[in-house]
């Protein structure tokens, strides 16, 4: 029942993206039925009018009927299977892979730190794009066989019923057969998972420009490339395997269809013949409708087959479309503005740890407020800009927006009120106005905001100089003019996207990480005096914090210091001590 259930199910799609394919698909099955019984028809009425002696003016007005039905039937079916199943399959396809990207960005971010949850959202796009065409294309073929069975079956009853019990008793070992092949390549399929995307992953590295530089100076070219080798032995291995345990299988298929069904068939109508119980007409009309029964008979049945093979992939796909998120999507009150943030008794873990990241964290950020959290690697700076997006919920403690409980605002108006630079950000290859508001640029408004947050961060004048301006494409990846910028010119763009906002709080994770000691002041004092809006800097470099309004320095989960840096200077605990030191490094060189 969830076999049926589950293939019906992906089938609905087809008619939401080319609902156009059903109308044609009905008249394919017309054509497949009325060729199929007018070739047997022809064979037969032609042969019988040899035979007999018939004036040859009949013979060719017989010929001549049935070859314009012919003609025109298979016209349609060329029409169908080369140009409307080709044409459809690619605009589902596509349709279906926009519908399936706005799916992904409601997962919750606590999935991705789940490695099966790669295997299933994997299989889920790669399959999940192209099953309902092919299950669509099934259920045509399906009806086309079915209606073509029972057409054509009729004819062979007519002649002699035995002939059916042959053909039914070949195509149920075959039904058989097939069932347990394909059982045995999805299970293959669903083996290789974690090592096909490790092919793939070593794949896209080779190829991604970011990569280059270290691939070229360094060892690990030869790392990646083991990997790669060791992904596809594994996946040799296992397919050897699968294929060994199909043997037997296809050996039987191919068994039961050469000798059961053809040879039985052929034995048994050339005993008749020779008997003179049939005549030369109905010998070769009943053996062409017995190669058609079967062929369509095996096509009808190995639908059945298809149907579990498809479910067992189909289950992939419906699991993402069916996915219901924990938090992302969730409605709630709007907010238009944000002003002020309360975090008490906050504690948090990752799923599936035992160790809280986050323990006891209570702070306050008001308006204009331009607050600093610092502290050594793995302390949980990062993990507490998380909470404040809701990539994740807190697993005891609250967090209030203006008075307003974090579950009761509506996440999307809650997000929007945030423009964030993340420590692990990207360049994207698209143009630079694009790369900055994150969309397409629409007005002149939109571009006099673009330039006006590029001069903020010192990149005005390098892009105006560039022969396309905000239009430049940014890498070469796609344009072989496009620009390439430095790491700390990147850096730049992507800070010109938080003053491009229209956000209440920025949240700059290692904001100036790539930049030169000059660039670097610049944009401190940009970012820190420059501005009104509430910041939230996220640092290492202790440099990047000493004009905030106020420093937390988080170490193993909790807020062990906080005040300005002066007075985290005078209280000479962590914080003095990893200031000193950083500030004697840098002395140094």
């Amino acid at each position: 029942m969830k076999t049926i259930k589950n293939n019906f199910a992906i089938l609905k799609y087809v008619y939401r993206f080319v609902p156009i394919m059903i109308l044609f698909s009905i008249f394919y099955i017309i054509a497949s039925v009325v060729l199929a019984v007018s070739k047997i028809n022809i064979i037969a009425e032609a042969i019988e009018l040899v035979t007999t002696g018939a004036d040859i003016e009949i013979l060719f007005r017989a010929l001549f009927r049935f070859i314009i039905i012919i003609i025109i039937t298979t016209f349609f079916r060329i029409f169908y299977n080369n140009y409307i199943r080709a044409r459809y399959r690619v605009v589902y396809i596509k349709k279906m892979q926009q519908y399936l990207f706005s799916r992904v960005k409601n997962i919750d971010m606590e999935n991705f730190d789940n490695p099966d949850f790669y295997d299933n959202y994997s299989r889920a796009l790669r399959d999940g794009s192209y099953r309902g065409i092919s299950v669509f294309e099934q259920t045509v073929n399906f009806v086309s066989a079915i209606a073509t069975t029972i057409a054509i079956g009729a004819i062979i009853i007519v002649s002699d019923p035995l002939l059916i019990i042959i053909i039914l008793l070949s195509s149920i070992i075959n039904m058989l057969a097939v069932n347990k092949v394909n059982t045995k390549w999805y299970r293959w399929s669903k083996s290789v998972e974690l090592d096909r995307r490790m092919y793939h992953y070593v794949n896209r590295t080779f190829y991604r420009q970011r990569f280059a530089g270290e691939i070229k100076t360094t060892p690990v070219s030869k790392l990646l490339i083991r990997k790669y080798q060791d992904a596809q032995e594994n996946i040799n291995k296992k397919y050897h395997k699968s294929f060994m345990g199909m043997v037997k299988y296809k050996v039987l298929n191919h068994f039961s269809k050469s000798f059961i069904e053809q040879g039985a068939s052929f034995i048994y109508l050339g005993y008749r013949l020779f008997k003179g119980r049939i005549t030369i007409s109905a010998f070769t009309a009943t053996l062409n409708a017995v190669l058609q029964f079967s062929s369509n008979f095996v096509n009808m049945v190995s639908f059945f087959v298809a149907l579990r093979e498809n479910s067992l992939y189909i289950n992939d796909f419906l699991w993402l479309v069916n996915y219901e998120p924990k938090l992302e999507g969730k409605t709630g009150e709007v907010i238009e503005r944000l002003n002020n943030l309360k975090i008490s008794n906050l504690a948090f873990r990752y799923p599936e740890t035992k160790n809280f990241n986050l323990k006891d964290i209570n702070l306050e950020i008001n308006i204009g407020d331009k607050i600093a959290i610092v502290g050594p690697n793995g302390g949980g700076k990062t993990t507490l800009t998380k909470l404040l997006l809701r990539f994740y919920n807190p697993e005891m403690g609250i967090i209030k927006a203006d008075d307003l409980f974090y579950n009761d605002i509506d996440l999307k108006s809650l997000r929007d009120r945030y423009a964030i630079v993340f420590q692990d950000f990207h360049i994207y290859a698209l143009t630079i106005g694009e790369n900055i508001l994150m969309r397409k640029l629409k007005s002149k408004e939109d571009e006099e905001i673009v330039w006006e947050a590029l001069e903020k961060v010192g990149m005005k004048d390098k892009i105006a100089a560039l022969p396309e301006g905000l239009s430049t494409q940014v890498t070469r990846e796609f344009n072989r003019d496009g620009a390439v910028f430095s790491g700390g010119e990147v850096q730049r763009i992507v800070i010109a996207r938080v003053f491009a906002s229209n956000a209440d709080i920025y949240i700059l994770d290692e904001p100036t990480a790539s930049l030169d000691p000059l660039s670097e002041e610049r944009i401190n004092k940009l970012i820190l005096k420059n501005t009104d809006k509430t910041m939230i800097i996220i640092a290492h470099r202790l440099s990047t914090v000493v004009d905030a309004d106020k420093i937390y320095l988080i170490d193993d989960g909790k807020i062990v210091e906080a005040g300005t840096h002066e007075q985290l200077l005078k209280l000479d605990k962590l914080y003095a001590k990893m200031f000193l030191t950083q500030k004697s490094l840098y002395e140094k060189h």
